[in-house]
C-alpha cells in the first residue's frame, strides 16, 4: 500500500491526472483493485485529483495555448475519463465569455495572406480549423468575414 502511495504521488507530482488515467496506470502497474479504489478515494479526499479542476485547467490551456475549439476540447476530455456533465460546465465557464471575433481573430493572424479565391486554399484552411476542434458554421462565419464567401462557398460542407 505504502508502494501504491509513493508511486501515486510520483505520477500526480508532474501533472494533474483524471481518476481514469491514475486509474489505468495502477492497474498497469499490477496493484490490487482494493488498493487502488482506496487510493483513489484517498485522493480526491485530500483534493489530490479533481476532475472538475483538471477539466478546468486542460480547457484554459486547449483555449488559450492550443487554439482549440469546442468539439476538440471535449473529444480529449471525454478520452481522458472526465464526465460529460463535468466537461460540459468546464466548457460552458470558459466559452461563456467568448466573442465571436475569436477565430476571426486567428485566422486574420495565420492566413491574412491566403488566397480565399481558390478553392483547395479554402478547403486547407477549412479543414485546418476542423481538425482544431471549431463547428463548420464557426469556420464559414469566420470566413465569410475575411472575404465575401458567400458567392464562393459550395455545398459540400
Amino acid at each position: 500500500m505504502i508502494d501504491c502511495r509513493n508511486y501515486v504521488f510520483k505520477l500526480i507530482e508532474f501533472r494533474d491526472r483524471t481518476e481514469k488515467e491514475l486509474r489505468g496506470k495502477l492497474l498497469e502497474k499490477g496493484y490490487d483493485e482494493n488498493i487502488i479504489e482506496d487510493e483513489i478515494a484517498f485522493l480526491k479526499d485530500y483534493g489530490y485529483i479533481n476532475d472538475a479542476r483538471y477539466a478546468q485547467r486542460f480547457v484554459s490551456d486547449a483555449v488559450n495555448l492550443k487554439k482549440w475549439g469546442k468539439i476538440r476540447i471535449r473529444t480529449e476530455l471525454l478520452r481522458k475519463g472526465v464526465q460529460g456533465e463535468i466537461v460540459d460546465n468546464a466548457i460552458e465557464d470558459a466559452f461563456c465569455e467568448e466573442s465571436d471575433d475569436r477565430l476571426f481573430d486567428m485566422m486574420q493572424k495565420r492566413f491574412k495572406d491566403s488566397d480565399f479565391g481558390n478553392i483547395k486554399e479554402r478547403n486547407r484552411i477549412f479543414n485546418f480549423y476542423m481538425r482544431r476542434g471549431f463547428t463548420p458554421d464557426e469556420i464559414k462565419g469566420a470566413m465569410n468575414r475575411m472575404c465575401s464567401f458567400d458567392d464562393i462557398m459550395t455545398d459540400e460542407y
